[in-house]
C-alpha cells in the first residue's frame, strides 16, 4: 500500500504540475466564466426583434386597406401590449422608397406595408437570430382577422371572446418509472461527451506516460524497486483523481457562472437551465458511472501501452481499445437521439463493463429501468473494473520488460500463462 500512495503521488503531482495541465485547465474555466455571462450583456438586446418593441416600429397601408394605418397601429399596440410612447408600432406617411430609407437610417427598427391584414410586406435591417417578431406579429393579424369575419358574420363580442378564450386541457400523469425525454435530453448528452472526453484525453495520456517510461528504460528501474499492482494502480488512480479535479474545477465554474447570471437566461438560453438543475440522483448515478467507466479503459489503455517499446507503436496498439470506446459511444449516441434507449442492443450494453458506463446511464435517465438492473449494473461494472485491473497489471508486468515488436494475441496469452507472480 506504501507503494501504491507513492506511486499515486508522484503521478498526481507530475499531472498538476504540467504547464499544460495548468494552461489548458486557467482557459477553459475563463472561457466557460465569460461564455457562461454573456448572455447578461445580452438579455433585453435585441426585444424589437422579438416582440418587446422598444424601438419604433413604422406602419403603413396601401390603397384597398380596409383599416386605416392609425387604427390599425392602434390595436397592434393594444395586443403587444406596448406602452412605452417612443417605441411600439407607429402610422408613417410617406411613400414605400421614404420608408425603406427610414429603416437604413435607424429612424424605425422596421416598417410594415399592408395590403390587407393577411398581407404584408416587412422590411428590416439585420435579422435577428432568435427573431420572433414575424411569428408574433402574424399570429396578432391572424386573431384580429377572425375577429373581424366573426363579428361580420353576426356574432357578438361576447361570442367572439368566449371562442378565443376556449382553450385545451391536458393533464399528464406519468408511471413512477417514466421519463420525461425532452427534460433529460440535454444534461444527458452533455455527461455522455464529458464522459467520452475524459476517457480519450486521460486514458491516451496514461497510455503515453507508460509507453514514455518504457521507452526510455525508466521501467526497469521501477519495476525492480515497485510491485507491478503499485505501479499500475498508482498510474490509473493518480491520472484518474487529476481528471475529476480538473473537471471539478471547469463544472465548477460554470456552475457557480450560472449562479450568478441564472436571471438573464431566457428565450432559446433557458433550455440551458435542466443543465445545472438535474435531480441529485442522476448527479449520484453520472459520478459513478463516470468514475468506473474512466478506470476501466484507463487499465485497457495502460496495459495495451505497456507492450509497446517505441512510441511510434503506440497509436497502433491502443487503436483497438479506441475503437470499442468510440462504437460503444456511437450506439448510446444513437439511441439518445432518437429516444429508443431500451431496446435489446441498449439492453444487453448496459450490463457489458466496457459499455454499461454510458450505455446504463442514459437508460436510467431517458429510460425505462428498474432498480435491480441498476444494482447489476453497477456490480457488474465494478467487478470488471477490478478484474480489468489486475489483468491489466499481469500484462504490464509481462510487457515492461519485453522489447521489439508487440507480440499477438496468442502470444500475450501464452506469455501470461507462463508468467509467475513475483
Amino acid at each position: 500500500m506504501k507503494q501504491f500512495f507513492a506511486v499515486f503521488q508522484y503521478e498526481l503531482g507530475t499531472y498538476l504540475k504540467k504547464r499544460t495541465f495548468q494552461v489548458v485547465t486557467l482557459l477553459l474555466m475563463l472561457a466557460i466564466a465569460v461564455g457562461m455571462t454573456l448572455p447578461r450583456f445580452f438579455a433585453g438586446g435585441g426585444e424589437a426583434a422579438s416582440g418587446g418593441l422598444e424601438e419604433p416600429v413604422a406602419v403603413m397601408t396601401e390603397e384597398g386597406m380596409t383599416v386605416d394605418a392609425a387604427t390599425l397601429a392602434q390595436s397592434l399596440n393594444q395586443a403587444f401590449g406596448v406602452e412605452n410612447e417612443q417605441g411600439g408600432f407607429q402610422v408613417f406617411d410617406g411613400t414605400r422608397e421614404e420608408l425603406m430609407q427610414a429603416v437604413e437610417d435607424g429612424t424605425y427598427h422596421d416598417g410594415l406595408v399592408f395590403r390587407s391584414l393577411l398581407d404584408y410586406t416587412r422590411i428590416t435591417g439585420t435579422l435577428n437570430l432568435y427573431d420572433q417578431f414575424s411569428a408574433n406579429l402574424q399570429e396578432v393579424l391572424l386573431q384580429t382577422y377572425r375577429a373581424q369575419t366573426m363579428a361580420e358574420s353576426g356574432m357578438t363580442p361576447e361570442q367572439i371572446q368566449e371562442v378565443y378564450a376556449a382553450q385545451v386541457q391536458e393533464t399528464l400523469e406519468q408511471t413512477e418509472a417514466g421519463k420525461n425525454q425532452a427534460n433529460s435530453y440535454l444534461f444527458t448528452y452533455v455527461l455522455i461527451m464529458l464522459l467520452y472526453m475524459a476517457i480519450i484525453f486521460y486514458g491516451q495520456m496514461v497510455a503515453s506516460s507508460v509507453a514514455t517510461e518504457k521507452s526510455s528504460r525508466a521501467m526497469e528501474l521501477l519495476i525492480t524497486s515497485a510491485r507491478p499492482s503499485s505501479l499500475m494502480f498508482g498510474k490509473v488512480f493518480g491520472a484518474g483523481c487529476a481528471g475529476l479535479i480538473q473537471f471539478a474545477l471547469i463544472l465548477g465554474t460554470a456552475y457557480g457562472a450560472y449562479q450568478l447570471n441564472a436571471s438573464s437566461y431566457t428565450g432559446a438560453m433557458a433550455s440551458l437551465k435542466t443543465l445545472f438543475n438535474l435531480p441529485a440522483e442522476f448527479l449520484l448515478y453520472a459520478l459513478l458511472f463516470f468514475i468506473f467507466g474512466f478506470f476501466i479503459y484507463a487499465f485497457i489503455f495502460a496495459a495495451l501501452a505497456s507492450l509497446v517499446s517505441r512510441m511510434e507503436d503506440l497509436s497502433s496498439v491502443i487503436s483497438p481499445a479506441t475503437f470499442l470506446f468510440v462504437a460503444a459511444f456511437l450506439v448510446v449516441i444513437f439511441a439518445l437521439n432518437t429516444g429508443e434507449v431500451d431496446t435489446p442492443l441498449m439492453v444487453a450494453c448496459s450490463y457489458i463493463p466496457v459499455t454499461s458506463p454510458m450505455a446504463m446511464f442514459v437508460r436510467i435517465t431517458m429510460g425505462s429501468v428498474a432498480g435491480w438492473e441498476i444494482a447489476i449494473s453497477i456490480v457488474l461494472m465494478a467487478a470488471g473494473a477490478v478484474a480489468l485491473g489486475f489483468l491489466s497489471t499481469a500484462i504490464y508486468r509481462a510487457g515492461v520488460l519485453m522489447y521489439g515488436k508487440p507480440p499477438k494475441l496468442s502470444g500475450l496469452i501464452s506469455m501470461l500463462k507462463n508468467r509467475q507472480e513475483p
